[in-house]
């Protein structure tokens, strides 16, 4: 494995023995089981293979029966947004009596609380089915039970030790005693999954395939968001939606891409179309916003679309300002990053965090000062897991819970002093030194060998995302006529012109452009896609890192 560093500090590793090797015949050895690649709806798993499946769909069908009223509790992110939409959705298909309750970001904060509980018995509710959270909520479980308030939990995230007995089901892959067969699905798939296993027991056949088939979008909408793997079940799911896409019953979707509908539609659809303006409702106003968007209220789409795009404004330019202010003042030379602002919006103290990681490498935590108390959104790189280091210090938070690499706590004032001197004190004494960002490249070209014919081969081992990068090429050597910024109102993006005739661009890094010039060759990394400009479709290659000599 032969290396480089580029330009940005980063290791550029490349494997000279697969540099001979066919595009597909590299990419085909990332998947253990290549029949993945080739999987349908068909293949989707027993829904039924859950822990407690067959609990939580007889409590719903007897809820149905009875005529009961259902709660669907969810969260303001978008994996509680889509999850809350799913079950939605299908309840009133089924005409269970179902309404739906969201927190607030700010006024509420994450997961359960007692109140919730209370007002939904004061409204007469008698089943709470949870998305996205509440698995660790064991004390407001129990105060529900004291209120004749039935449970059903369904969440992904990391479970503890004590799981509630309480709730009438518990449907989580990550459950230590649950043998699902694919256990890194988003809420939205846990949600979908109980979605399946009811129409499974309400509807025929046929009619069962047809509504799943309708309703793997919303689903797939967050597999990506949350940073899912898209492997195994989550790739099969985002697939089938992108076959789907350009005619999708949801007009909001439509109405989101319909400038790209004659584009090369991949995941990235989500993760800079869609994504962002689900996700800036909770961020910056309210998730009612983006539920509402999602269940296709024809008469108001364009006025929620409107609301929604002026809050993805607002949230970009925020996140602009803080992030510059958040790299300025954290200490480089901690392992732990640290950043807190009374200033900064909840909505976006989680993107501030990804931005410190992305940039340092290292893991990260941005706090919005509330007064006496504090509340975290922490992010981290692959090699390291923030989820572990918060379940150490337990003790000191209000709440907290997340993932890996995503998670968030809450933290009184008088105590956030001490956590941080023994969090620093304990991961400062690791040499994080050894950790550097590499890249990986697939294969070292020649320009001249790029074209649709190569683009087509890569294209059957879509979609690209966590777990199946989108393959990284390498041109050494590049030969080009000329180097510039991309557009005169703006010196962020560079942009080579080559004997080739192709669109060669690296956005965000017009700093480097003087480098470049003064260089005696260079090394481009990049990765490859289609481009539609006026109707007409080019190779665009997107810069991602350089090597200068």
């Amino acid at each position: 494995m032969q290396e480089k560093i580029s330009i940005k500090k980063n290791i550029i590793k490349f494997d000279s023995e697969t540099m001979n090797q066919d595009i597909g015949s590299i990419l085909v050895q990332r998947f253990e089981d290549p029949s993945e690649l080739n999987m349908t709806i068909d293949d989707l798993h027993d829904p039924f293979a859950l822990k407690d499946m067959w609990k939580a769909v007889e409590r719903l069908l007897q809820a149905k029966e009875n005529d009961e009223k259902v709660m669907i509790f969810g969260d303001y992110d978008v994996d509680g947004v889509t999850s809350t939409s799913i079950l939605m959705h299908f309840f009133k298909k089924i005409w269970i009596k179902a309404s739906y309750r969201l927190p607030h970001r700010v006024n509420d904060g994450y997961g359960l609380k007692d109140y919730f509980v209370d007002e939904c018995a004061e409204l007469g509710v008698s089943l709470i089915i949870t998305v996205d959270c509440w698995t660790r909520d064991i004390d407001v479980i129990k105060h529900a039970k004291k209120l004749g308030v039935d449970i059903i939990v369904t969440d992904h995230h990391a479970v503890p030790d004590v799981i509630p007995e309480e709730a009438v089901a518990i449907v989580n892959p990550k459950r230590p005693d649950c043998e699902y067969p694919f256990k890194w699905l988003a809420g939205a798939g846990v949600a979908f999954k109980v979605m399946c296993a009811v129409a499974s027991e309400v509807f025929d056949f046929e009619k069962y395939q047809a509504y799943v088939q309708d309703s793997i979008d919303i689903c797939a909408i967050w597999t990506v968001a949350d940073c899912m793997t898209l492997t195994g079940e989550n790739r099969l799911i985002v697939v089938e939606w992108l076959k789907q896409i350009r005619n999708s019953r949801s007009k909001w979707i439509r109405a989101l891409i319909e400038d790209k509908i004659n584009t090369d539609l991949d995941a990235d659809v989500f993760g800079f179309v869609i994504w962002p303006r689900l996700n800036a409702a909770g961020r910056m106003d309210s998730p009612y916003k983006a539920v509402n968007l999602i269940l296709n209220n024809w008469e108001t789409l364009a006025k929620t679309l409107h609301e929604i795009e002026m809050l993805n404004d607002q949230r970009k330019f925020q996140t602009k300002q803080f992030v510059e202010e958040a790299l300025q003042k954290v200490n480089p030379r901690d392992n732990l990053l640290f950043y807190y602002s009374p200033a900064i919006e909840h909505g976006i103290i989680g993107i501030v965090a990804w931005r410190l990681t992305e940039q340092f490498y290292r893991p990260s935590i941005v706090l919005k000062d509330e007064g006496d108390k504090l509340v975290a959104s922490c992010r981290a790189p692959e090699y390291f897991s923030i989820i572990d280091i918060l379940e150490k210090y337990k003790d000191y938070f209000i709440a907290f819970g997340g993932h890996k690499q995503a998670a968030g706590f809450s933290i009184k004032r008088e105590k956030f002093g001490e956590f941080k001197t023994k969090v620093l004190a304990e991961l400062n004494a690791i040499d994080f030194r050894r950790h550097k960002k590499e890249l990986h490249v697939d294969k070292v070209v020649n320009l001249n060998e790029l074209g649709f014919g190569f683009l087509y081969k890569m294209n059957k081992f879509k979609p690209y995302g966590i777990g199946n990068k989108k393959p990284l090429l390498m041109v050494e050597d590049l030969d080009f006529e000329s180097v510039s910024i991309l557009w005169k109102n703006s010196r962020d993006h560079i942009q080579f012109k080559t004997p080739h005739g192709y669109k060669i661009y690296w956005f965000g890094f017009g700093q480097y452009l003087d480098d470049i010039k003064k260089a005696n060759k260079i090394d481009v990394i990049f990765d490859i896609s289609e481009d539609n400009w006026m109707w007409k479709k080019n190779i665009l290659l997107k810069v991602e890192d350089i090597v200068l000599y």
